[in-house]
């Protein structure tokens, strides 16, 4: 009986040594945490930095962006030296318009104010 008793606690030694080497729960969770920040933080510099447009060529850009309701938005987009207004809604994108003095990219007006400019200019005449 001592005999059988000394048999079953031989693999005990082996199965303590496996199990220490086991990454515990803690850890895993720490490290995958830490990989799905990384991947985050990488996400939004990448979205702030203006690489996505060095790779694009540049040749497109939008330059204001008008929300109409929850998911429609009037855009100016410059394509090569032309600006355009688009209509954007989830079906689908509409030309409006192809603007004559195009909007100034540099200058912070609001899009609403240089719309309304050209809209009442285009009225009168």
């Amino acid at each position: 009986m001592r005999v059988a008793i000394l048999l079953l606690l031989l693999p005990l030694p082996a199965l303590a040594e496996t199990t220490a080497t086991l990454p515990s729960l803690g850890s895993w969770l720490l490290s995958s945490l830490l990989v799905i920040g990384l991947i985050l933080v990488l996400g939004f510099l990448l979205k702030k930095s203006k690489l996505t447009q060095v790779i694009g060529g540049g040749q497109m850009k939008v330059i204001a962006s008008l929300p109409l309701g929850y998911k429609e938005k009037l855009l100016v987009v410059k394509v090569g030296e032309q600006q355009l207004l688009l209509g954007v809604t989830p079906q689908q994108v509409n030309f409006l318009y192809r603007l004559e003095q195009p909007l100034d990219e540099r200058q912070p007006q609001a899009f609403a104010q240089q719309l309304n400019k050209l809209m009442t200019r285009n009225d009168k005449e």
